[in-house]
């Protein structure tokens, strides 16, 4: 299959040529690229075996995520939406713990096979949103502002929180699997996040203030400093991870540091790590269509019910339950808690859970964490367009709209490029 990166670069081309046409349809970028990275493998053109001998789905999904964690964190962090916090400060802090509480029951109670520990790996694997995978639910001009900020800002930030969540129940259940003791468990754990955090802080803030120095005395050139984005958050990982902390956590701390130390309009370099971020981001979702074929082949039903129930029930639930008394609309609420969809980050940690080969429920937990990906990627996809549409025109026809909490003055938040509109 030597014609293979041919295939993968026209895919790039004929979707850029038609990318802004199809934000106003069902059908999105991860949707495509899942599907001809389903073509590709096994079940059609089986290129899978290319990639016997290497790490190359790892590598790329690796630093995928690395970058995406850190310019979301940046860019998050670098505007003002703590000056509006109510909504997204309850889907972070509510909403996000019930959601993983939620799924670590249900695991327990329909996947009977996973253990305490594991059925928590599971329930924090499915709680950090994707906005790539619905861009219009987020960038639709029609959408109150404050409601469309709220889904951003819990999308960029989510995903860094849960990541210690996660690496504390997974450092659990080995330890009850391997029967460790649990000043074992403490070590590795305070050595995975604290080294991350340290690292993560250092060079966001060294970082933030080299490239504030070097644009202000005209030392460098401007598409550079922007690439040194790029390499900012890869040295995060690449520091973090071989000294004995995440490097997922380590990027995404040096990101949020980076965005609030460097907050100066004249260095905004976003743009290039955004761009690339997302580029990689197509690419995680064909190699991730490549190789999610087998698993659906050998999907159970709990598995598969489990990853229906996590997109419709747990999330809409949890979200609903954080937002008690915010004084938004059921409406609201149900956009809110319907547009979480599981992607990127998700995918990363089901290949975190392979890595622990030794956890007996490993297959299992993948299946349901990967199936729900897949659910995620088509039903959000799908209904991203319409979905941000129909609940614009439901607002729009509610009496006395301006006196709406959804209408309420809030600040601009900025935004990773790709969901703007």
């Amino acid at each position: 299959m030597e014609f293979v990166p041919a295939i993968v670069a026209i895919a790039f081309i004929a979707f850029a040529l038609v990318s802004r046409r199809l934000e106003r349809t069902p059908i999105t970028g991860p949707m495509l690229f899942v599907a001809l990275g389903v073509i590709l493998g096994p079940q059609v053109l089986d290129i899978s075996r290319s990639f016997d001998q290497t790490n190359l789905v790892e590598v790329v999904l690796t630093v995928t995520l690395t970058i995406v964690l850190f310019t979301d964190a940046s860019a998050i962090n670098s505007s003002n939406w703590k000056q509006d916090a109510l909504i997204p400060g309850r889907l972070l802090g509510i909403g996000l713990p019930l959601t993983i509480v939620a799924g670590w029951v249900l695991a327990l109670v329909m996947l009977g096979d996973l253990e305490l520990w594991e059925a928590a790996v599971l329930g924090t694997m499915l709680a950090p949103t994707d906005a790539a995978l619905g861009k219009a639910v987020i960038s639709n001009p029609r959408v109150p502002q404050r409601i469309r900020q709220a889904l951003n800002v819990e999308s960029g930030l989510n995903d860094g929180i849960a990541l210690p969540v996660f690496i504390v129940f997974l450092e659990a259940a080995k330890v009850s699997e391997e029967s460790l003791a649990i000043t074992d468990f403490l070590v590795e754990l305070v050595k995975e996040v604290g080294i991350a955090v340290a690292i993560g802080i250092l060079l966001g803030w060294l970082g933030a203030k080299l490239l504030q120095w070097a644009s202000a005395n005209k030392m460098a050139q401007h598409y550079w400093l922007e690439i040194s984005i790029v390499a900012l958050a890869l040295l995060a990982y690449a520091l973090a991870n071989p000294l004995g902390g995440s490097g997922f956590i380590a990027a995404w701390v040096a990101g949020a540091v980076f965005g609030r130390f460097c907050i100066d309009a004249e260095v905004d370099t976003h743009e290039f790590s955004e761009a690339v971020g997302d580029g990689l981001t197509m690419i995680s979702f064909l190699l991730f269509g490549v190789f999610v074929g087998p698993v659906l082949e050998s999907l159970t039903w709990e598995a598969f019910l489990y990853g229906v129930l996590s997109l419709v029930l747990i999330r809409v639930a949890a979200v609903a339950v954080s937002l008690i008394g915010s004084g938004l609309r059921p409406a609201s609420v149900l956009y809110l808690g319907w547009f979480g969809p599981r992607g990127l980050a998700t995918i990363i940690l089901a290949i975190a859970v392979i890595d622990a080969t030794e956890l007996e429920g490993a297959n299992l937990i993948t299946d349901a964490a990967l199936v729900t990906v897949v659910l995620s990627v088509v039903a959000h996809g799908a209904t991203a367009w319409w979905g941000s549409n129909a609940y614009a025109d439901r607002v729009e026809d509610m009496a006395d709209p301006d006196e709406m909490v959804e209408h309420e003055p809030a600040p601009v938040v900025r935004v990773p490029r790709r969901a703007t509109p």
